[in-house]
């Protein structure tokens, strides 16, 4: 699918999309995926659910996302994106709510794959939407607003969600579907396509692109990796805290710092974009994220976990905004199947994460050595995006990078 360049001529339009996309992903991403993280303790402690099946609910979550952004990679959309990104917003709500109202863990995987694949549409729809308005519009250092929704909606259900689950895990899921249809109606009217007009592509350009593509396989890779390196940290995060000897108190908080963290960060790492392309930053984020995941076990104490959750929420997400964004400029004229194709295999990765995970918690009776695990899959990412830095020299792969 050849999608040509979009210009942007109404800069309230674009923040009205702006407001809409930071909404649309701190439901989908922040509420309906990452809440799992801080209910997870409850329905273990309340249904006698297992570490195996709780990894097993997470890796049908990050099914649905995986077959979500494949096949918006396969399907052209058009002038529809709007449209469907309403449906998906509207499926996402509705199947996190009837998580608290059905028992049977068969539902529960049924219900995570649909809210999988909600948010794997909407992430991929809604950053395409965003980012054709906003680096259209020349304003690229918004972006990092757009993808703080995520950061936003963990911190939110982080703080909720106890008061929510106060007396059953049901509360924490049926409250946020209530918290989710408040947000949702203030941004209704603002899912829509920006106003554009279309512009051919430069010879020079095409060229370009075609050079700039070579890096492509390598962030390819790296995102994949970091799907099953991150995704470890994101589900059982919490319920490690729980079990630290002296800190049980502190498991709920680890989360929400991870939200408030994740807020600022993708601002902070568009900067670093601006100054230093996306190869560099993503190489210090994934190391930094490597530690983040990894300091909590070395470090079981308050100063260990608080931190550790820092560095954590202030990578992910700056790391997903990074690819995407590189993603989409390595591939100027099939932006959507850039970020479909990053995304899938970014849920490649997370459907292995939990799953495995779960193996090794169950066999060693400790979330340690899987945290130390998903930690050496970062390093891993690390080691491919230098590789691919270096090998990707000669065609100068920072070329044109977007800068802000």
């Amino acid at each position: 699918m050849t999608r040509p360049n979009i210009k942007v001529t109404d800069k309230a339009a674009s923040t009205k999309i702006l407001i809409g996309g930071f909404v649309m992903l701190a439901i989908a991403m922040g509420i309906a995926r990452f809440s799992y993280t801080s209910i997870l303790p409850f329905m273990q402690s309340q249904t006698n659910l297992s570490i195996t099946e709780a990894g097993y609910l997470a890796a049908s979550n990050n099914l649905g996302y995986l077959v979500a952004a494949f096949c918006a990679g396969i399907i052209t959309f058009g002038e529809r994106r709007s449209t469907h990104l309403r449906i998906q917003v509207g499926l996402c709500i509705l199947t996190t709510g009837l998580m608290g109202v059905v028992s049977s863990f068969s539902w529960w995987m049924i219900l995570r794959f649909i809210a999988g694949m909600s948010s794997g549409f909407i992430f991929v729809l809604a950053s395409s939407l965003v980012l054709d308005a906003l680096l259209a519009d020349n304003r690229g250092k918004r972006i990092g607003i757009f993808y703080g929704g995520v950061g936003f909606g963990i911190a939110l259900s982080g703080l909720l969600i106890p008061l929510f689950s106060l007396h059953s895990w049901r509360g924490g899921w049926i409250g946020l579907l209530v918290i989710s249809i408040i947000l949702v109606a203030f941004i209704w009217s603002y899912i829509q396509e920006p106003k554009k007009q279309h512009i051919s592509l430069k010879g020079s350009d095409k060229e370009s692109s075609i050079k700039e593509s070579k890096l492509f396989p390598y962030l390819l890779v790296v995102y994949g990796l970091e799907g099953l390196g991150y995704i470890v940290s994101a589900t059982f995060l919490v319920s490690y805290v729980k079990q630290v000897p002296n800190m049980d108190f502190f498991s709920d908080y680890s989360w929400i710092i991870v939200g408030v963290a994740a807020v600022p960060s993708t601002i902070f790492w568009s900067w670093c974009m601006g100054k230093m392309g996306y190869v560099k930053p993503l190489i210090i984020a994934l190391i930094l994220q490597a530690i983040g995941v990894i300091l909590p076990v070395l470090v079981p104490n308050i100063v260990g976990v608080g931190l550790g959750s820092i560095l954590f929420g202030g990578t992910f997400m700056g790391i997903s905004m990074l690819a995407i964004t590189a993603a989409r400029a390595l591939k100027p004229t099939g932006g959507s199947q850039a970020i479909a194709w990053m995304t899938g295999f970014f849920g490649i990765g997370q459907i292995l994460g939990p799953i495995g995970a779960g193996f090794v918690m169950d066999a060693t009776n400790s979330f340690s050595i899987s945290l130390a695990l998903a930690a050496s899959v970062l390093v891993i990412a690390v080691i491919v995006m230098i590789v691919g830095s270096v090998m990707s020299k000669g065609k100068n792969p920072e070329k044109n990078a977007v800068q802000f």
